[in-house]
């Protein structure tokens, strides 16, 4: 802005027209920075809250993955998993029997209203041979290493009903210990199944020392008896499943069912 000239007629009111032309550009400007600084004020205060929810949103979305790996199984680590198979495994009821190879088994049960009753026997990959009474109250289990069969009730009390000792039509006296000790791949006895609650039907080579041809004896748990089945053997001899007619009995291919009186039907 041009300055007047102190000689000019109109001096005095020129140069209040300028001061007022100044204070009015000073008061612009001071308007104008204002203005902005207020605006940048807002603008940083909305970054600042933008930013907030920002952080909301990464905590939401941490705090839903954590719970999605609670609640979801398949994201869970392996860790959580096996953790989870040996909490339930050691959650089982049962009981403990030592085989004579030094391994121990377990026997386990499941209660259903106050009621015992026998499931399986772990862990499988000992691969013991074992049967449940029908009604789920006894167990059996064949000692392969010595050649014993345990049984067990749903109480826990355990006893041992191998028969140690055969005596012969002549009166010989033959013992489990000695005919195992001349011939230690003699199969004095095998693979026990029930075939009711009170009796239990096992493979021998009994009553022959000489021979490899396998027969089935019934053992009776009250009695403490073994009576030798008339009319089934074989070289190759297997008791299967518990059936309305019977224990199934494969000899050799051909299927019989046996009855605890030792009836045998086709």
């Amino acid at each position: 802005m041009v300055k007047p000239s102190i000689f000019s007629r109109d001096y005095e009111k020129q140069m209040k027209k300028r001061r007022n032309k100044i204070v009015l550009g000073i008061s612009i400007s001071v308007i104008i920075i204002m203005f902005v600084v207020v605006s940048m004020k807002g603008i940083f205060k909305n970054s600042d809250k933008d930013m907030g929810n920002l952080k909301n949103i990464v905590t939401t979305d941490k705090e839903n993955i954590k719970s999605t790996e609670v609640k979801n199984p398949d994201v869970q680590s392996s860790e959580k998993i096996e953790s989870s198979e040996k909490s339930k495994v050691q959650k089982l009821d049962g009981y403990d029997i030592q085989l004579g190879d030094g391994k121990t088994i377990t026997v386990v049960y499941e209660v259903k209203n106050n009621d015992k009753v026998f499931k399986k026997v772990i862990p499988v990959e000992n691969k013991v041979l074992y049967s449940i009474s029908p009604l789920g109250k006894n167990i059996v289990i064949f000692d392969d290493k010595m050649q014993n069969i345990i049984l067990v009730d749903i109480y826990g009390n355990k006893q041992d009903i191998t028969n140690f000792q055969y005596t012969s039509t002549s009166g010989t006296v033959i013992t489990k210990a000695a005919q195992l000790s001349t011939n230690p791949n003699y199969i004095w006895c095998s693979s026990p199944k029930f075939i009711d609650e009170d009796n239990i039907a096992y493979i021998s080579q009994l009553p022959w020392i000489g021979k490899t041809t396998k027969y089935v004896w019934i053992e009776n748990l009250k009695e403490k008896t073994h009576t030798f089945v008339q009319g089934i053997e074989g070289e190759d001899l297997k008791l299967e499943s518990l059936t309305d007619r019977g224990l199934t009995v494969n000899v050799g291919g051909r299927t019989v069912f046996l009855t605890s009186d030792g009836n045998i039907s086709e």
